[in-house]
Order: structure tokens, then C-alpha cells, then sequence
């Protein structure tokens, strides 16, 4: 499944949660308003998460999406790559999303890189990958 998919699940399991921050909703509508300047409300992928937040336990909706979100490319967009990467880390820093959050990719061949490129044992700033040292 694609990051993209991944986390809107993610977040969609624990949005009417009352341990939910606003800092997490924050940042999910932070995605969608990305998603729908680059693509338009109209467009298939946005229709595709809103379908997805009417039934989110649906495997199906969620297979769309992730359709849609390959037919876009939205997983090589910068502006969609940074605003993902800050849902997951909102949902890290709040404890919600568990190990679905924890495992999210990107997967990257090719060109150049801004943004996220690993969501597992990445530490921004001074991009360390990997487990931290043992000491």
C-alpha cells in the first residue's frame, strides 16, 4: 500500500478518538488541502478520500484510493511528500496511528529526492538512517 493510503487509514482509525489532538487533525486537513490545490476537488483522488472518510473499515474505497494516488503520482510530489511527513510525525508525537504509522515508507528510484524518503528510523536534521548507535 502506498504511504499516501497508509496513513490517511491510519488517521482515519483514530480521528473520533477523544485521545486525538488538534495538532493531528491539523495536519490531515493540512493533506487534503494539498491534495486538492494540486489536483482540484473535483479530481478522482479527492473524491477517493472523501469516499474513504464516509467508510473507512472499506477495503475497497481504500484500494481506489491508493488507484488514484498512483494515477496522480502523489507520492512523487514534494508539497504532498512534506505535508504526509508531517501528519505521520503529529501522529508519532501524539502516540496515535501505532505501528501502521511506524512502518510507513516512501519507496524512491530514480531523480531527486525533497522531503521524506524513509518514515522508520529516520531522524530529520542530520539525516541519520538506521537504528541509533548502541551505547
Amino acid at each position: 500500500m502506498d504511504p499516501i493510503t497508509a496513513t490517511i487509514l491510519a488517521a482515519l482509525g483514530v480521528m473520533g478518538s477523544e485521545v486525538i489532538k488538534s495538532g493531528v487533525k491539523d495536519a490531515y486537513e493540512g493533506l487534503k488541502a494539498v491534495i486538492r490545490r494540486k489536483w482540484g476537488e473535483g479530481a478522482a483522488i479527492s473524491k477517493a478520500i472523501v469516499a474513504l472518510e464516509g467508510a473507512p473499515q472499506s477495503k475497497a474505497q481504500a484500494a481506489v484510493l491508493e488507484e488514484k494516488v498512483g494515477q496522480v503520482k502523489a507520492t512523487d510530489d514534494t508539497e504532498v511528500a512534506q505535508a504526509l511527513h508531517k501528519l505521520i510525525e503529529q501522529m508519532k508525537t501524539d502516540g496515535v496511528g501505532g505501528e501502521a504509522v511506524a512502518r510507513i515508507q516512501f519507496k524512491v528510484s530514480g531523480g531527486v529526492v525533497q522531503g521524506v524518503a524513509g518514515a522508520e528510523n529516520v531522524q530529520i536534521g542530520s539525516m541519520t538512517f538506521g537504528a541509533p548507535p548502541k551505547g
